[in-house]
């Protein structure tokens, strides 16, 4: 019995080290610096020439402030931010912005990767939302604005709200807003209000622009009808 002991033990401290190394991983997080609209459930993009900053949590591996972390961008090793601590990367992305793919692994003393973790990240394109702001209900983000909007009352109000645009940078650089009529009709604000001609019934063409002040890849653009008056 006892020398089955010792056999059951000398397995055990074998297999051990086989354990701890399938429990040693690292999830690589990510998330784009830019707007999104309230309520927003999903990730905040990254897109061209905004910022994206990634996360390394290790799993199994101790303290994350005393590993060794080495990250690379599309394989060229970015020495100069690698070291103990060092679990997060940011970069903004150029004009010509294009896929990247990031790397991190958490090396040992001796150089050997523990465990390492990639994603393959795409820029992804601005886009603009329309909602109606109203009196009673304030912003209806259930139902975004599109193709035929039939106006009941003799006026109503809309907000545009931009996602996936940098976020404001140290300089206060704004979002700018054109909305267009096809009466030619201009306003430069993220909200406009609309009120029924009097004694008419129609359609209007309403064309919405929003671009960003220093980033010349962000912009997006908007089209939808309002019906107004009786068929």
């Amino acid at each position: 019995m006892k020398k089955l002991y010792h056999i059951l033990l000398v397995l055990f401290l074998l297999i051990l080290p086989v354990l701890n190394l399938q429990a040693q991983s690292v999830d690589l997080l990510w998330q784009g610096e830019t707007y999104v609209s309230p309520f927003y459930k999903g990730r905040a993009l990254w897109s061209g020439q905004s910022k994206v900053t990634l996360l390394a949590i290790p799993q199994g591996l101790g303290s994350p402030a005393n590993l060794n972390y080495k990250w690379s961008r599309n394989g060229t090793i970015l020495g100069n931010i690698n070291g103990i601590g060092k679990n997060t990367l940011a970069f903004t992305g150029s004009v010509l912005s294009k896929r990247e793919t990031i790397k991190i692994e958490i090396v040992s003393n001796q150089n050997a990767v523990l465990a390492s973790e990639s994603v393959t990240l795409t820029p992804a394109s601005p886009i603009l939302a329309i909602y109606e702001n109203n009196p009673l209900y304030g912003f209806m983000f259930h139902r975004e604005t599109s193709g035929t909007y039939e106006l009941k009352e003799r006026e109503v109000t809309f907000s545009a709200f931009p996602f996936f645009f940098s976020a404001l940078d140290r300089r206060g650089s704004t979002l700018k807003y054109e909305w267009r009529t096809n009466a030619g009709g201009v306003e430069n604000t993220n909200s406009v209000t609309y009120r029924t001609p009097d004694d008419a019934a129609g359609s209007s063409e309403i064309r919405v622009n929003t671009s960003h002040g220093d980033k010349i890849m962000q912009n997006a653009n908007k089209n939808f009808l309002i019906q107004f008056g009786n068929k």
